[in-house]
Parts: C-alpha cells; sequence; structure tokens
C-alpha cells in the first residue's frame, strides 16, 4: 500500500510567509463579523483540456461589518490523481475588477498547488482592505498546459485565506479532458527471503513494486528514497543494499539511514505494467549486534525535480539480520604424552629406568565470544550521503516559502 501526503487544510497551517501567520480560527478573540467570498460559475462548463482554452470565473469578498477588515487571500487546488503539479502545469491569473492593484505568484505548501494575490503595491503576506459594508472582486483565470500530467484527472480550486476572517471557505470544481478519470500510484514491498547462498539471517531480500492502476502517465521521473532504523541493542548501525539492475546486482549510494533507490523513467503510467525492483540487504562491516536483529525499512517517493515533496511511499516493513555465520575450526583434542626419564643410579639388575608418571599438554582452546557481546558483521557499506529530496518552495522574485510536511491519507 502506498502513503499520500496530502495539502493540509486550510487556517490550520503555520507558514513562513512575510507578514503572516496562519492560524486556527480559535486563536481569534475577534468578535467582528467575518468576511464572505462568493465564487460565479465558471463562464463555460466545458471541461478543461491540456494546452486548451483557459476558464475564469469571479471572487467576491463581502464584510458584513461596520468596520474596514483585511482579507489575505488564499487559493488551493487539490489534483485529482497521485502526481504532484509544477508551477507552469497550471494556468492561473488574478485580475482586479473593483479591487486595487494586484499581484499573484503560484507555489507549492507539502507539494500541493496554491496561489496567492496581495496588493501590487505592497508584498507578499499583505491583506486587502475590504471596507465597512462593501465588497472587492477579482476575476480570476485557469487553464491547463500541455505538461499537465495525464495521470491526472480534474481538480477543486479552493477560495479561503491564510487568517481566520472568512465565514468559510468556497469551491469549484473542474473536470479535465481527455482522461478525466485519474490514475492511482501504488507501492509496495514483498519479502523475498534469504539471498541466494546465505543463511537465514546475514542478507534478506525485498521486491519493490510500483504500479499505476487507472489511466495515464507521470511526466516527470520518479525518485524514491529508502529509510532505515534499527532495533535497539545495535552499535554503529549500518547496511549495505544492492539493486538487481540490468540483470545484475549493484551498490546502491546512501548513509546509515538514507539510500537512494534506481529513478523511475519518465512516462511510467498504466500502460507500463508493474514494475519490480530486487534489493538484497546485509549489515555493515561495522555494525555490532548481539544477535539477529530487526532493520525497519520503508520508502518515500517523489518526482526527480521541480515539486519534489514526497507524494507516496510504502508502509514499513521489518527484516532481520545478524552476522554471516562461520564454521568454527575443529578444536583439538588433549593428549597424553609419556615422557621417559633416565634413572639417576644405574641398576646392576636392570637394563632400563623405571618410567616416570606421564606429564599431560592441553591443546589451545579456541576463543569465544562472551554470551551477549556484540559481533561485528559482513562486507562495508558505502558512504555517499543523499542530500534527500528538495522542500517544498514558492518563490516571486526572491520570495521563498517553506512548508511543513504532512503525511497524506491512503492512496490506491
Amino acid at each position: 500500500m502506498s502513503a499520500r501526503l496530502r495539502p493540509a487544510a486550510a487556517l490550520v497551517v503555520a507558514a513562513a510567509i512575510p507578514g503572516a501567520v496562519l492560524l486556527p480560527a480559535t486563536a481569534h478573540a475577534d468578535t467582528a463579523p467575518l468576511l464572505r467570498v462568493e465564487l460565479t460559475a465558471p463562464a463555460s462548463p466545458a471541461p478543461l483540456t491540456r494546452g486548451g482554452a483557459t476558464e475564469t470565473f469571479e471572487l467576491t469578498v463581502e464584510n458584513p461589518g461596520d468596520k474596514a477588515r483585511a482579507y489575505h487571500p488564499w487559493l488551493l487546488l487539490e489534483e485529482a490523481g497521485p502526481s504532484p503539479l509544477q508551477t507552469a502545469d497550471v494556468v492561473l491569473r488574478v485580475e482586479p475588477v473593483d479591487a486595487p492593484a494586484t499581484a499573484s505568484f503560484v507555489g507549492h505548501q507539502d507539494g500541493g498547488f496554491q496561489g496567492m494575490f496581495h496588493p501590487a503595491a505592497g508584498s507578499v503576506g499583505d491583506g486587502f482592505q475590504v471596507p465597512a459594508g462593501g465588497e472587492l472582486t477579482w476575476k480570476v483565470t485557469v487553464g491547463l498546459t500541455a505538461d499537465y500530467p495525464t495521470v491526472n484527472g480534474g481538480f477543486t480550486l479552493t477560495a479561503a485565506s491564510t487568517q481566520p476572517e472568512l465565514e468559510e471557505a468556497k469551491s469549484l470544481g473542474f473536470s479535465v479532458a481527455p482522461q478525466n478519470k485519474p490514475g492511482a500510484f501504488r507501492t509496495w514491498f514483498e519479502k523475498a527471503g534469504a539471498c541466494e547462498g546465505g543463511d537465514a539471517t546475514s542478507c534478506q531480500k525485498l521486491n519493490l513494486h510500483y504500479k499505476v492502476d487507472g489511466h495515464g502517465s507521470f511526466t516527470h521521473a520518479l525518485n524514491t528514497q529508502l529509510l532505515a532504523s534499527y532495533g535497539s541493542g545495535v552499535r554503529n548501525p549500518g547496511l549495505t543494499v544492492q539493486a538487481r539492475v540490468d540483470g545484475r546486482w549493484q551498490d546502491v549510494e546512501g548513509d546509515v539511514h538514507t539510500f537512494r533507490l534506481p529513478r523511475v523513467a519518465a512516462g511510467f503510467g498504466a500502460d507500463s505494467g508493474e514494475r519490480v525492483v530486487p534489493l538484497r540487504f546485509t549489515l555493515a562491516a561495522d555494525t555490532e549486534v548481539t544477535g539477529p536483529t530487526g532493520v525497519t525499512l520503508r520508502t518515500e517517493t517523489g518526482l526527480e525535480s521541480g515539486n519534489t515533496y514526497a507524494f507516496a511511499g510504502t508502509e514499513d516493513t521489518v527484516i532481520t539480520l545478524g552476522p554471516a555465520r562461520t564454521t568454527p575450526a575443529p578444536s583439538a583434542t588433549p593428549t597424553a604424552q609419556p615422557s621417559s626419564t633416565p634413572s639417576a643410579t644405574p641398576s646392576p639388575s636392570a637394563t632400563s629406568s623405571a618410567p616416570a608418571a606421564p606429564a599431560t599438554t592441553a591443546a589451545a582452546t579456541p576463543a569465544t565470544t562472551a554470551t551477549g557481546a556484540l559481533a561485528k558483521t559482513g562486507s562495508g557499506s558505502g558512504t555517499f550521503v543523499y542530500t534527500g529530496m528538495a522542500a517544498a518552495l514558492i518563490a516571486l522574485g526572491a520570495t521563498a516559502w517553506f512548508a511543513t510536511r504532512r503525511l497524506r491519507g491512503a492512496n490506491g
């Protein structure tokens, strides 16, 4: 099963936006009437097409109170489909109708596609002042570029606010043609037992599966990182990971906890069938364990470039690894070796001396590891340090918005 990361709900996320702090509505003691936002129906009911015509609607915010009130617009696009959207995948423009001159930009929160707009004379995070008993209106234009992934279908666009100042957010749904039904991406581990020629714990194998159900394909390559954690009682933990690529086992770059698995090329989709990557694991040379120990593995998958936020991954899978077993050298058996010593005084009647008491010499005993002591394991691991996936970024000029990560619900 895959885990999917979803954009956080409006009004409950804190983000580093200059002049704006996103807080839950309960954090404000303001008793003035909240603003009301309304969206008109799109001018045309036809589905959006990739690289085709755009669609427009009007967004109006009304202030029913007797004092002017600030409005901090926030447009959230929740896509129907597995692929996170790049900034260039969607056309999104905001133009004033009877509102002050407006500047807008597009970015990403937790991998989700989002837009914001603010007074052109101000900066990101500034709000519009809605006069008492008055309203402001903007025209919003939405469309798809030719790069909009075919594995995705339609989407919902929600007009919210970065502050708890609206009675409620309002949404519009947009369908996409062709292939309006989105695909579903799945990735999972399958246990494959011990390695060829190995014992039950010195080397273990897993098969990593990828599959797209439904329709379409990804327009970007996919990167997967493998995350490893170790059981208690392990010193100097480390892992040697190999993947079978083009018919041969190849070392996987990584460090103690993070490894970069083979990429999945762009165009992977429903017509590609199931992709399986065989993996095998051993404890690294310097890892010290008291016996077989559990190693917990999981993966995170994201696009290779642009919006690289991890959107899917495997569930935790535990394999058991320990030091390689070796056949001990046979121990020597103690033997008695008699020693003949001549008599000090020869006897005229004796032709030989009496034998002395036999002297016993024990063979050396092999050294053993005391119970509970740590034993070092087999071959060593690489030293490549994987930098991880890039954080989600919103940019307009020099402005950057780094989003917090949240686990999306299960997908597929």
